[in-house]
Protein backbone atom coordinates (compact mmCIF):
# COMPACT_ATOMS: atom_id res chain seq x y z
CA UNK A 1 0.00 0.00 0.00
CA UNK A 2 0.94 3.40 -0.38
CA UNK A 3 0.39 5.80 2.25
CA UNK A 4 -0.68 9.92 1.94
CA UNK A 5 -1.54 12.62 4.53
CA UNK A 6 -3.72 15.26 2.81
CA UNK A 7 -5.01 18.41 4.14
CA UNK A 8 -8.37 19.34 2.62
CA UNK A 9 -11.44 22.12 3.07
CA UNK A 10 -14.92 21.54 2.16
CA UNK A 11 -18.29 23.29 2.57
CA UNK A 12 -20.08 21.09 4.73
CA UNK A 13 -23.73 22.78 4.18
CA UNK A 14 -25.15 20.36 1.77
CA UNK A 15 -23.60 16.89 3.45
CA UNK A 16 -24.75 15.04 6.62
CA UNK A 17 -21.22 14.88 8.12
CA UNK A 18 -17.45 13.51 6.94
CA UNK A 19 -18.03 10.23 7.70
CA UNK A 20 -19.18 7.36 4.86
CA UNK A 21 -23.40 6.45 5.55
CA UNK A 22 -24.44 4.02 2.77
CA UNK A 23 -26.78 6.08 0.36
CA UNK A 24 -26.57 8.99 1.83
CA UNK A 25 -24.51 12.46 0.83
CA UNK A 26 -21.22 12.58 2.67
CA UNK A 27 -17.79 14.43 2.63
CA UNK A 28 -16.00 11.13 2.81
CA UNK A 29 -18.23 9.53 0.23
CA UNK A 30 -17.55 12.36 -1.92
CA UNK A 31 -13.86 12.04 -1.71
CA UNK A 32 -13.50 8.46 -1.63
CA UNK A 33 -15.51 8.62 -5.18
CA UNK A 34 -12.86 11.15 -6.24
CA UNK A 35 -10.07 9.25 -5.30
CA UNK A 36 -11.60 6.00 -7.22
CA UNK A 37 -11.49 8.34 -10.52
CA UNK A 38 -8.15 8.71 -10.64
CA UNK A 39 -6.31 5.68 -8.64
CA UNK A 40 -7.01 2.37 -9.10
CA UNK A 41 -7.57 -0.63 -6.41
CA UNK A 42 -8.53 -0.46 -3.10
CA UNK A 43 -8.35 3.14 -1.81
CA UNK A 44 -9.54 4.03 1.87
CA UNK A 45 -9.75 7.11 4.05
CA UNK A 46 -9.54 8.06 7.79
CA UNK A 47 -9.78 11.58 8.77
CA UNK A 48 -8.69 13.38 11.88
CA UNK A 49 -12.09 14.86 12.78
CA UNK A 50 -15.63 12.67 11.75
CA UNK A 51 -16.78 16.40 11.34
CA UNK A 52 -20.82 16.83 12.06
CA UNK A 53 -23.80 17.42 9.32
CA UNK A 54 -23.61 21.29 8.03
CA UNK A 55 -20.25 21.56 9.90
CA UNK A 56 -17.14 22.99 7.67
CA UNK A 57 -13.19 22.36 7.85
CA UNK A 58 -10.71 24.96 6.55
CA UNK A 59 -8.05 22.33 7.36
CA UNK A 60 -8.81 18.99 7.80
CA UNK A 61 -6.55 16.24 7.76
CA UNK A 62 -6.66 13.26 5.81
CA UNK A 63 -4.60 9.53 5.91
CA UNK A 64 -5.27 8.19 2.18
CA UNK A 65 -4.01 4.22 1.86
CA UNK A 66 -4.17 3.12 -2.11
CA UNK A 67 -3.09 0.49 -3.91
CA UNK A 68 -2.06 2.07 -6.87
CA UNK A 69 1.69 3.03 -6.86
CA UNK A 70 1.06 6.21 -9.43
CA UNK A 71 1.92 9.53 -8.30
CA UNK A 72 -0.91 11.03 -6.17
CA UNK A 73 -0.89 15.00 -6.13
CA UNK A 74 -3.15 17.83 -5.00
CA UNK A 75 -3.53 19.28 -8.65
CA UNK A 76 -4.36 15.76 -9.93
CA UNK A 77 -7.04 15.13 -7.02
CA UNK A 78 -8.24 18.80 -7.73
CA UNK A 79 -9.65 17.65 -10.97
CA UNK A 80 -11.61 14.86 -9.33
CA UNK A 81 -13.12 16.37 -6.79
CA UNK A 82 -16.59 18.35 -6.16
CA UNK A 83 -16.65 22.55 -6.01
CA UNK A 84 -17.36 21.88 -2.20
CA UNK A 85 -14.12 20.05 -1.55
CA UNK A 86 -10.72 21.26 -2.32
CA UNK A 87 -7.34 19.47 -1.36
CA UNK A 88 -4.63 22.38 -0.10
CA UNK A 89 -1.53 19.54 -0.10
CA UNK A 90 -0.48 16.10 -0.42
CA UNK A 91 2.34 14.18 0.98
CA UNK A 92 3.83 10.47 1.40
CA UNK A 93 2.98 9.23 4.86
CA UNK A 94 4.05 6.20 7.31
CA UNK A 95 1.87 3.61 7.14
CA UNK A 96 1.42 3.80 10.86
CA UNK A 97 0.32 7.26 11.29
CA UNK A 98 -3.38 7.85 12.07
CA UNK A 99 -4.77 11.32 11.98
CA UNK A 100 -7.03 11.23 14.71
CA UNK A 101 -4.84 9.78 17.12
CA UNK A 102 -1.56 11.17 16.46
CA UNK A 103 -2.74 14.77 16.59
CA UNK A 104 -1.25 17.37 19.28
CA UNK A 105 -4.11 19.66 18.85
CA UNK A 106 -6.94 20.85 16.76
CA UNK A 107 -8.51 24.36 16.29
CA UNK A 108 -11.92 25.48 15.89
CA UNK A 109 -13.78 28.71 15.40
CA UNK A 110 -17.27 29.46 15.55
CA UNK A 111 -18.42 32.75 14.12
CA UNK A 112 -22.05 33.93 14.61
CA UNK A 113 -23.57 37.56 14.85
CA UNK A 114 -26.50 38.96 16.77
CA UNK A 115 -27.44 41.46 13.98
CA UNK A 116 -31.54 41.18 13.04
CA UNK A 117 -30.47 40.89 9.27
CA UNK A 118 -28.04 38.10 8.01
CA UNK A 119 -28.13 37.44 3.99
CA UNK A 120 -28.36 33.95 2.34
CA UNK A 121 -24.71 33.41 1.46
CA UNK A 122 -23.96 34.51 4.83
CA UNK A 123 -26.53 32.18 6.43
CA UNK A 124 -24.14 29.17 5.32
CA UNK A 125 -21.37 30.09 6.87
CA UNK A 126 -22.17 32.38 9.46
CA UNK A 127 -24.15 31.23 12.72
CA UNK A 128 -26.96 33.72 14.11
CA UNK A 129 -28.53 34.32 17.98
CA UNK A 130 -31.20 36.88 17.87
CA UNK A 131 -30.33 38.36 21.27
CA UNK A 132 -28.36 41.11 22.95
CA UNK A 133 -25.77 39.33 24.94
CA UNK A 134 -23.62 40.66 27.51
CA UNK A 135 -20.39 40.56 26.23
CA UNK A 136 -18.17 41.39 29.37
CA UNK A 137 -20.38 37.95 30.51
CA UNK A 138 -19.48 35.97 28.11
CA UNK A 139 -15.48 37.26 27.81
CA UNK A 140 -15.78 35.61 31.79
CA UNK A 141 -16.98 32.22 31.32
CA UNK A 142 -14.69 32.28 28.10
CA UNK A 143 -11.47 31.99 30.23
CA UNK A 144 -12.52 29.64 32.50
CA UNK A 145 -12.94 27.52 29.86
CA UNK A 146 -8.67 27.56 29.79
CA UNK A 147 -6.80 24.68 31.42
CA UNK A 148 -8.14 21.26 32.08
CA UNK A 149 -12.00 20.72 33.11
CA UNK A 150 -14.70 18.21 32.66
CA UNK A 151 -17.08 19.02 29.55
CA UNK A 152 -19.15 16.16 30.82
CA UNK A 153 -21.69 18.95 30.68
CA UNK A 154 -21.03 20.62 27.28
CA UNK A 155 -21.30 17.02 24.88
CA UNK A 156 -23.51 14.90 23.15
CA UNK A 157 -24.17 10.76 24.21
CA UNK A 158 -22.21 8.85 22.11
CA UNK A 159 -18.65 8.71 20.53
CA UNK A 160 -15.62 7.44 22.19
CA UNK A 161 -14.29 8.14 24.83
CA UNK A 162 -12.88 6.91 28.09
CA UNK A 163 -13.11 10.44 29.83
CA UNK A 164 -15.02 13.79 29.74
CA UNK A 165 -11.68 15.99 30.70
CA UNK A 166 -9.93 18.12 28.22
CA UNK A 167 -7.33 20.23 28.10
CA UNK A 168 -7.74 23.60 26.43
CA UNK A 169 -4.92 25.53 25.53
CA UNK A 170 -6.05 28.48 24.02
CA UNK A 171 -9.77 29.88 23.63
CA UNK A 172 -11.13 34.02 22.92
CA UNK A 173 -13.75 35.00 21.74
CA UNK A 174 -13.18 38.23 19.41
CA UNK A 175 -14.78 40.37 16.47
CA UNK A 176 -13.61 39.89 13.40
CA UNK A 177 -14.24 40.18 9.68
CA UNK A 178 -15.38 36.64 7.97
CA UNK A 179 -13.89 38.23 4.94
CA UNK A 180 -10.05 37.58 6.74
CA UNK A 181 -10.73 33.93 7.63
CA UNK A 182 -12.08 32.69 3.91
CA UNK A 183 -9.49 34.49 1.85
CA UNK A 184 -7.92 31.78 -0.62
CA UNK A 185 -10.48 29.33 0.96
CA UNK A 186 -13.92 27.86 -0.62
CA UNK A 187 -15.76 30.18 1.37
CA UNK A 188 -17.08 33.52 0.16
CA UNK A 189 -18.61 36.25 2.58
CA UNK A 190 -21.59 38.35 1.92
CA UNK A 191 -22.71 41.52 3.58
CA UNK A 192 -21.35 40.76 6.83
CA UNK A 193 -18.36 42.62 7.26
CA UNK A 194 -18.18 42.20 11.01
CA UNK A 195 -19.19 38.98 13.47
CA UNK A 196 -17.98 37.43 16.55
CA UNK A 197 -15.45 34.49 16.43
CA UNK A 198 -15.03 31.86 19.06
CA UNK A 199 -11.65 30.12 18.93
CA UNK A 200 -11.06 27.22 21.10
CA UNK A 201 -8.03 25.12 20.89
CA UNK A 202 -7.08 22.13 22.69
CA UNK A 203 -6.29 17.80 22.67
CA UNK A 204 -8.86 16.99 21.77
CA UNK A 205 -13.18 17.55 21.85
CA UNK A 206 -16.12 15.55 22.99
CA UNK A 207 -19.01 14.49 20.57
CA UNK A 208 -20.77 18.43 19.67
CA UNK A 209 -19.01 20.27 22.61
CA UNK A 210 -18.14 23.24 20.74
CA UNK A 211 -21.73 23.86 19.88
CA UNK A 212 -22.59 22.83 23.09
CA UNK A 213 -20.36 25.34 24.67
CA UNK A 214 -21.52 28.17 22.42
CA UNK A 215 -25.05 27.18 22.97
CA UNK A 216 -24.67 27.73 26.75
CA UNK A 217 -22.16 30.82 26.35
CA UNK A 218 -25.54 32.61 24.01
CA UNK A 219 -27.66 31.43 27.40
CA UNK A 220 -25.25 33.25 29.30
CA UNK A 221 -24.94 36.47 27.23
CA UNK A 222 -28.72 36.85 26.74
CA UNK A 223 -29.06 36.61 30.89
CA UNK A 224 -31.20 33.17 30.83
CA UNK A 225 -27.98 31.44 32.31
CA UNK A 226 -25.79 33.46 35.27
CA UNK A 227 -21.71 33.00 35.02
CA UNK A 228 -22.11 31.57 38.38
CA UNK A 229 -24.56 28.83 36.34
CA UNK A 230 -21.77 28.58 33.72
CA UNK A 231 -19.34 27.80 36.34
CA UNK A 232 -21.39 25.35 38.18
CA UNK A 233 -21.83 23.28 35.10
CA UNK A 234 -17.94 23.42 34.38
CA UNK A 235 -17.31 22.46 37.70
CA UNK A 236 -20.20 20.92 38.89
CA UNK A 237 -22.14 17.29 38.67
CA UNK A 238 -23.46 16.28 36.12
CA UNK A 239 -26.73 17.46 34.76
CA UNK A 240 -29.36 15.38 32.79
CA UNK A 241 -31.23 18.64 31.59
CA UNK A 242 -28.91 21.01 29.40
CA UNK A 243 -31.28 24.43 29.14
CA UNK A 244 -29.72 25.45 25.72
CA UNK A 245 -29.92 24.07 21.79
CA UNK A 246 -26.26 23.13 20.50
CA UNK A 247 -25.67 26.09 18.29
CA UNK A 248 -26.18 25.72 14.45
CA UNK A 249 -23.78 23.54 12.83
CA UNK A 250 -23.15 26.31 10.02
CA UNK A 251 -21.21 28.37 12.01
CA UNK A 252 -18.28 25.66 12.92
CA UNK A 253 -15.08 25.43 11.14
CA UNK A 254 -12.38 22.50 12.09
CA UNK A 255 -9.38 25.04 11.35
CA UNK A 256 -6.39 23.26 11.70
CA UNK A 257 -5.24 19.87 13.27
CA UNK A 258 -1.38 20.48 14.41
CA UNK A 259 1.20 17.39 15.22
CA UNK A 260 4.33 16.95 17.13
CA UNK A 261 6.61 15.96 14.27
CA UNK A 262 5.46 19.71 12.75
Amino acid sequence: MNYYKAIIQYDGSDRIGFQWQEGMPTIQGDLNLSLQQILKGKVTTRAASRTDKGVHAIGQVIKISAEDPSKLDAELLNTALPPHIRCLEISPCPGAFIPSIDQFSKEYRYLFTNTPEVSGQDQRYIAQTPFPLDIANLQTCVEMLKGTNDFRNFCSIGGITNTTLRDIFQCDLTIMDPRDLFKNTLFTAGLVTECWQFRIVGKGFLKHMVRHLVGALWMVGNGRLTVEDFSKLLHGELKEQRPWKKADPRGLYLLKVSYETE
